[in-house]
C-alpha cells in the first residue's frame, strides 16, 4: 500500500502572474515560459513542516487557507490560501510561529534543458532495438568507452537493484523498456500510478535519462517518478512527494536529473531523510555554465554530476562549482528518445544526461555491495573517478571536474579485486587459482584480467599472492581499488 497520497481537491484557480489556468495543487508552467527564475513559485501555496503533533488547522484561519497535500510523516503540509500577500512574506510571517519548523513558499523547478528541446537529433536510421547490440550508437558512444561500461557488466549489470527517476515520466512502449508495466512508479503530476510522458516542450526527456541508466545497468530494475508536466516544470512539494514515495518504495538509487538555483528546506528534508534510509541520490548540475550553487546537487548525501564533451574538457554549458563530484559525458549523448518521435533513438546534450550514466555505475555497484550505504558508495564513485583526461590530469577537488570522470569499470574493478576465480568471494581458492595461473600455466584471471591484480602493480605475480594470504590470514589490507 502506498502510504502518500496528494489531498486533490480537483478545483481550479487562476494565477495571474504570466502562468495558465492550472489545478490548484500543481505548479505547472504555460508553453510559452521556460525555465523558472530564482525564487519563483507556485501562487498562493506553502509549505509548512509542522513540530510533531502539531495541527496544521491552528495556522488556516490567520492564513484563510485549507490543505490541499500532506506527507504525514515528516509533518509537512501544502497550503492553499486566499489573499494577496505574497508567498514568501506570508512564509517569513508563519516560520516565526511556535510549532512551525519551516514555511516556505513552493519553489519551482525545471530540468536544465527545458530551453534546449531543439537539441535533439533523431537517429534517421531509426535502428531495430536488439538487446546488447542494436542501436550501434546506443551500445558504442562515448558514455560507454569513457566509462567502460560494457566492460564492467562482465561483472555486475546492476541486477535486484531498483533506481528511482524522478523526472517527467516514461516512455512505456519503448522497447527498451518491454516488459516494464505501466503500473510501475508514480504519476504525482495527475495523482495516479500510470507514470507515462504526456507531450509537450519537454517530451523525451525521462525516457533519454532512463534509457541511459539502462545503458550503464542494463538489469536494474526502473521505478519512474513524474514530478515534471510536458514543459520539464515541477515544484518543490511533489518533488519532496516523490523522494518520500522512493523511500516507501524502497528503491536503491535515485536518479534527480533537474536543478533549480533556490534552496527548498521541503526538498533538503526529503532528501535528508532518503540519505538517512541509506539511498544512493545522485543528480546533475545544470546547464548554465556557471558556478552558482544549484539544489540538489550541492546537498549532502547526492552525488553531484557535471558534464564533459568529447575531449574531457568541461562542456560549455556544463555548471561548476566546489560542489561538483565527478563528471561524465554530456555531449551527443545517444539514448532513447519517446515513440512520438520520428525515429526511437537519437542525441541530446546536457547534464542531465550525464548524471544516470553515474547513477547506473550506482546501481553496479550495489550489486556486488547491496550493504553499501549511500555515503560509501559517493566515496567509491570519487575515488575510482579517472583523473588523468585527454588534456591532463586532475587534482581533486577540482572546480570543473570534481574527482574525474566516472570509470564504471574501476569502481566495480575495486569490489571484486583479488576474487581471481570470480566466484563472489575472496578465499583461498583464489591463492590457488594465481599460483595455478603463475607456476602451471593455468588460466588467466577472467572475465577481467585486473581482478588478479591484487597489488595494483600493473602485472600479475607471486608478489599479488603473497598480498592475498597476507589479507586472508593476517587481517593485512585489502586488495586495493586503483
Amino acid at each position: 500500500m502506498r502510504k502518500i497520497r496528494l489531498l486533490a481537491n480537483g478545483a481550479l484557480f487562476i494565477i495571474f502572474v504570466f502562468l495558465a489556468v492550472l489545478p490548484a495543487q500543481y505548479l505547472l508552467a504555460d508553453k510559452g515560459q521556460h525555465y523558472p527564475q530564482r525564487g519563483q513559485a507556485v501562487a498562493n501555496q506553502l509549505i509548512l513542516k509542522l513540530e510533531k503533533g502539531r495541527s496544521p488547522d491552528e495556522f488556516l484561519t490567520e492564513v484563510n487557507g485549507h490543505v490541499v497535500g500532506s506527507i504525514p510523516e515528516p509533518n509537512i503540509i501544502l497550503i492553499n490560501y486566499h489573499n494577496h500577500v505574497k508567498a514568501q512574506k506570508m512564509a517569513e510571517s508563519l516560520s516565526r510561529r511556535n510549532g512551525v519548523i519551516f514555511a516556505e513558499p513552493n519553489y519551482l523547478c525545471s530540468v536544465p534543458e527545458v530551453s534546449q528541446n531543439d537539441q535533439i537529433i533523431p537517429d534517421q536510421n531509426n535502428p531495430v532495438y536488439i538487446a546488447g547490440v542494436s542501436p550501434g550508437p546506443y551500445y558504442n558512444q562515448q558514455a560507454t568507452n569513457s566509462t567502460h561500461s560494457d566492460s564492467a557488466n562482465l561483472l555486475s549489470t546492476g541486477a535486484d537493484i531498483i533506481v528511482g527517476v524522478i523526472d517527467n515520466g516514461i516512455d512505456f512502449d519503448h522497447p527498451l523498456f518491454d516488459g516494464l508495466a505501466d503500473s510501475t512508479g508514480y504519476d504525482f503530476i495527475d495523482n495516479d500510478e500510470d507514470p507515462s510522458e504526456e507531450v509537450g516542450d519537454l517530451l523525451g526527456h525521462g525516457t533519454f535519462v532512463s534509457g541511459l541508466v539502462k545503458l550503464m545497468a542494463p538489469d536494474c530494475e526502473l521505478m519512474p517518478y513524474r514530478v515534471f508536466d510536458e514543459n520539464g516544470v515541477g515544484n518543490a512539494y511533489i518533488i519532496s512527494l516523490a523522494i518520500y514515495q522512493a523511500i516507501d518504495d524502497s528503491v536503491d538509487v535515485i536518479n534527480m536529473s533537474f536543478n533549480t538555483y533556490t534552496a527548498s528546506s521541503s526538498i533538503q528534508t526529503a532528501i535528508a531523510a532518503a540519505h538517512q534510509a541509506g539511498i544512493t541520490m545522485v543528480a546533475s548540475s545544470g546547464n548554465d555554465s556557471c558556478s552558482t550553487i544549484c539544489y540538489p546537487a550541492s546537498y549532502d548525501g547526492v552525488i553531484s554530476v557535471g558534464a564533459i564533451d568529447s575531449l574531457d574538457y568541461k562542456a560549455d554549458f556544463s555548471n561548476y562549482g566546489s560542489y561538483l563530484d565527478v563528471v561524465a559525458p554530456g555531449t551527443m549523448i545517444y539514448s532513447a528518445l519517446h515513440t512520438n518521435y520520428e525515429s526511437d533513438w537519437g542525441y541530446w546534450n546536457g547534464t542531465s544526461f550525464s548524471a544516470p550514466q553515474v547513477t547506473g555505475t550506482c546501481a553496479l555497484i550495489l550489486e556486488l555491495r547491496s550493504s553499501l550505504p549511500g555515503d560509501s558508495v559517493e566515496s567509491q564513485i570519487r575515488e575510482t573517478a579517472e583523473k588523468d583526461l585527454a588534456w591532463g590530469t586532475v587534482v581533486p577537488q577540482d572546480t570543473l571536474y570534481g574527482y574525474g570522470y566516472d570509470d564504471a569499470l574501476q569502481a566495480v574493478i575495486c569490489l571484486c579485486r583479488g576474487d581471481a576465480d570470480n566466484s563472489g568471494q575472496i578465499d583461498s581458492l583464489d591463492i590457488n587459482y594465481l599460483v595455478d595461473y603463475l607456476n602451471n600455466g593455468g588460466p588467466a584471471p577472467t572475465p577481467i584480467f585486473e581482478l588478479g591484480d591484487v597489488n595494483c602493480s600493473g602485472t600479475i605475480n607471486m608478489l599479488d599472492v603473497s598480498y592475498l594470504i597476507n589479507y586472508l590470514d593476517n587481517n593485512g589490507p585489502a586488495p586495493c581499488c586503483q
